[in-house]
């Protein structure tokens, strides 16, 4: 248990609440990828659809109208947010970019080991479901993952805090 308790204590800084959300990525999709996400979420997770100030009912994602929201080149179409609950952790999704997944969270529900797991089995089916390499960064900071996890590969990777200020610190100097 000691080692667990060492993890967390190594990475909780990813989550300590500065104002900002932390982003979920999946790079490189197309909308076959964002159609399994969609079964996937729906058949496994209790999810809030619709849009921003209507998504208070439990239901389901529609993904007809997903799909032809990704591809609607008029912008005319009403953008919908998803929010996947996880016992006390929602993830939201906004369907912003059919090429992208992007998630949020708010870091202070990430606030034990426990909750940590559960982000990272997240993160774990996502990556299995897509055969992708899915990451959790900053918020709006794709290129610097924080944490990072690859079924396929069988590798999670998280940064400390040390690791983070020396990645910081070398791409200053670049």
């Amino acid at each position: 248990m000691s080692e667990i308790t060492n993890y967390w204590e190594e990475i909780k800084w990813i989550f300590e609440p500065d104002g900002a959300l932390r982003d979920i990525y999946v790079k490189n999709i197309n909308i076959e990828d964002w159609e399994k996400l969609i079964d996937f979420l729906n058949e496994n997770h209790t999810i809030k659809f619709g849009t921003t100030s209507e998504n208070k009912d439990i239901n389901k994602i529609d993904k007809e109208y997903i799909t032809k929201l990704l591809v609607d080149e008029t912008k005319e179409m009403e953008c919908k947010t998803a929010s996947i609950i996880i016992e006390k952790i929602i993830i939201n999704t906004h369907f912003f970019y059919n090429k992208e997944i992007e998630f949020d969270i708010d870091p202070k529900e990430i606030n034990s080991i426990y909750n940590f797991e559960r982000l990272v089995n997240f993160m774990n089916d996502i990556s299995r479901i897509l055969s992708q390499k899915v990451i959790l960064t900053g918020e709006n900071q794709i290129d610097f993952p924080l944490v990072e996890v690859d079924f396929e590969n069988k590798f999670i990777k998280s940064l400390t805090q040390k690791e983070a200020e020396k990645l910081w610190d070398w791409s200053y100097k670049k």
